[in-house]
């Protein structure tokens, strides 16, 4: 009795262990990370006003703390080539993903500061890693001495608006006064498909990045200067076939079916992506309509 008794427990041991593989070896692994800074530290700051905020690009893991471990202290300002130190704490997404033990500094891609980069990474468990950053050398910015009563980012006017898309994959936007430059970001259903691309322009070309069918959003933001940003801000939704995908890849290379402004989507051609070289098709919330290079539409035609 005593021998079959414990094989009953064997067997009990056994059956436990091979419920509780499946579900580990279900875990998928998170092979690169994709992270955006946002730093308003700046040279003659305190030590307390050391604000650095990063976001994970991935739906497989998030940003559970920022550190910058080199602040000065409370009564020390930050000093002009100074570079900012960051511990970023990154949780995997509950049971579904772990961090692969082949993860390296150079699978860690980050945006937001040029300058920045990876010095090392580090793991406590398949399920939280590790990432130290450097920042870019702060600098006094001389083009800040004739904004000496703007002392925050609402002083400023960095709003973004009219995100349209147009026919030929471009987006395009309206931005405020004191905006410098913009930073930009391509989404394929919540996949980030660039990390962030800065521009001067109110529009950026991102018809190579439409490899294939789905639904496609961009978020734009207004830059000052590294201290001051303005709010992230995303188009509406633009839905392509495959078909439609193909031919705006096509138009970055010059090869963009053409229409007169007579015509509109779904009818000068199947996919209805057309445009000229006096304007082109827009899509905003109430639909598609026909702009001149001059931002006014026809009427009556």
């Amino acid at each position: 009795m005593k021998m079959k008794r414990n094989l009953v427990v064997v067997a009990a041991s056994a059956l436990s262990l091979m419920m509780a593989f499946p579900a580990m070896a279900s875990a998928d692994a998170i092979e690169s990370i994709d992270l955006e800074i946002d730093s308003s530290i700046s040279a003659g700051d305190s030590g307390e006003d050391s604000d650095v905020t990063v976001e994970s690009n991935s739906d497989e893991c998030e940003v559970e703390d920022v550190e910058v471990t080199n602040a000065p202290d409370d009564d020390d300002e930050w000093e002009s080539g100074d570079k900012p130190k960051l511990k970023v704490t990154l949780s995997a997404d509950g049971d579904d993903y772990k961090f692969t033990s082949s993860l390296s500094k150079s699978d860690v891609e980050l945006s937001g500061d040029d300058d920045a980069k990876v010095t090392s990474i580090s793991r406590s468990s398949n399920t939280k890693l590790y990432v130290y950053i450097t920042l870019g050398a702060l600098d006094d910015d001389d083009d800040d001495d004739d904004d000496d009563d703007k002392s925050s980012s609402s002083d400023y006017d960095l709003d973004v608006y009219g995100l349209e898309w147009l026919a030929d994959g471009r987006a395009s936007w309206d931005g405020g006064e004191d905006a410098r430059k913009y930073e930009v970001r391509l989404y394929r259903g919540s996949t980030a498909l660039t990390s962030a691309e800065t521009t001067t322009n109110d529009y950026y070309n991102f018809s190579q990045y439409f490899t294939s069918s789905g639904t496609y959003t961009f978020r734009v933001r207004a830059v000052y200067n590294s201290s001051y940003k303005g709010d992230w801000e995303t188009s509406e939704e633009l839905y392509v076939t495959s078909t439609e995908a193909a031919e705006i890849r096509d138009s970055s290379s010059g090869t963009v079916t053409s229409g007169d402004s007579g015509s509109g989507p779904g009818v000068a051609s199947d996919s209805g992506m057309t445009s000229t070289s006096s304007g082109a098709w827009l899509l905003d919330d109430v639909g598609w309509w026909y702009s001149r290079a001059d931002r006014t539409y026809p009427a009556g035609q």
